[in-house]
């Protein structure tokens, strides 16, 4: 299907993978607008190597690795003292080993955001207003003329609707998850 060239099956990835590749990539050169540059290029050599790409478990190995690659280079351009290459390129073992924890941790967060956007509209507003905008209840009671416990409900209907959402398998997903609620619930 991939070397078939199926522009459909491209925008699917692209979908898909866009916005965390994007956060994984800002994470290593924090330069958001770069980081989306740097996908953007990886997503241009992925299609034309489309035909080199077996699978989509090789694609996702193959755009991590680009962005990663990139983002690298993007780093070692950025540095003008020869000292900081030798000391980026004896750091770069342990540093692989801290990226591919961002990149676990950019894909559950994907994962996470995509149960968010995916709740019913009342419950998606609620939560984003309680736990993004660090509205109380009962501000959020009164904007949306809801009683108290009606966003209580709500607020609680989101919560169990994540943990059902969020891929049960990967406990690393309820943990971030139930990490992200108690902090802005914290706020």
């Amino acid at each position: 299907m991939l070397a078939n060239g199926d522009q459909a099956v491209y925008k699917v990835i692209f979908d898909a993978k866009y916005a965390e590749l994007c956060y994984f990539a800002n994470k290593i050169i924090n330069n958001m607008p770069e980081a989306e540059d740097i996908v953007m290029d990886a997503f241009t050599r992925f299609w034309q190597q489309k035909n080199h790409i077996p699978s989509i478990k090789d694609l996702a190995a193959f755009l991590y690795t680009s962005v990663k690659n990139a983002s690298l280079d993007h780093i070692r351009k950025q540095q003008r003292k020869p000292k900081i290459f030798e000391d980026l390129d004896n750091s770069l073992y342990s540093l692989d080993e801290i990226l591919e924890g961002e990149e676990i941790y950019a894909m559950v967060l994907n994962q996470v955001y995509q149960g968010i956007e995916s709740l019913p509209d009342q419950c998606k507003k609620i939560f984003k207003m309680l736990y993004f905008e660090g509205k109380s209840t009962q501000e959020i009671a009164k904007i949306l003329n809801l009683s108290v416990q009606s966003v209580r409900n709500q607020k609680t209907r989101a919560i169990q609707l994540l943990k059902i959402k969020v891929d049960a398998t990967n406990l690393l997903s309820v943990a971030l998850l139930q990490v992200l609620l108690d902090y802005f619930q914290s706020k």
